[in-house]
């Protein structure tokens, strides 16, 4: 078995000029996402048949419909999130799709965006280097998943507002 080796990706930082430190963007999105789901879960966003208490975004983005989804576009806030959005890799190590359609309404905007971006960085696959531009793409995507996840807060039901204060 072969010896598992962790490398470490922080030098890549030196690489980037005039931009923020991706990992601070990433630490207030991923913090403001746990809250968001701590009051998710509170807010009856809650996914069935389950055992454990887990939030239903599927849900949460149907309830905030196509209005919200008309307003991110009009808005601009997420611009490279619905026209690149971010791949999943998969057990093959695969990216996949490999030709990345643009994300068309809510829920994909939320799962395939918003979730996507969180589950890709909380799980070691953001800021580690890979083609040209990647890390300026990869801050740019946690930027623009914050901002359409601050945005769903305003925009939600009073009653998810008052249990995410």
């Amino acid at each position: 078995m072969e010896k598992l080796e962790l490398q470490s990706h922080r030098h890549n930082l030196d690489k980037i000029v005039d931009m923020p430190n991706p990992h601070e963007t990433a630490k207030a999105f991923t913090d403001d996402f746990g809250a968001m789901e701590y009051a998710l879960k509170r807010s009856d966003f809650l996914r069935k048949n389950k055992d454990v208490a887990e939030a239903d975004w599927d849900l949460f983005a149907q309830s905030l419909g196509v209005a919200f989804f008309e307003h991110v576009v009009g808005q601009g806030i997420a611009t490279t999130l619905i026209s690149a959005p971010p791949q999943r890799l998969m057990a093959n190590l695969k990216w996949t799709p490999q030709t990345k359609e643009p994300l068309a309404n809510v829920a994909q905007l939320i799962i395939n965006g918003v979730c996507r971006v969180r589950n890709s960085y909380l799980h070691g696959e953001k800021f580690t280097g890979g083609p040209d531009g990647q890390w300026k793409r990869d801050v740019v995507l946690v930027a623009e998943a914050h901002a359409v996840l601050k945005s769903a807060t305003e925009f939600a039901s009073n009653t998810l507002a008052k249990a995410y204060d």
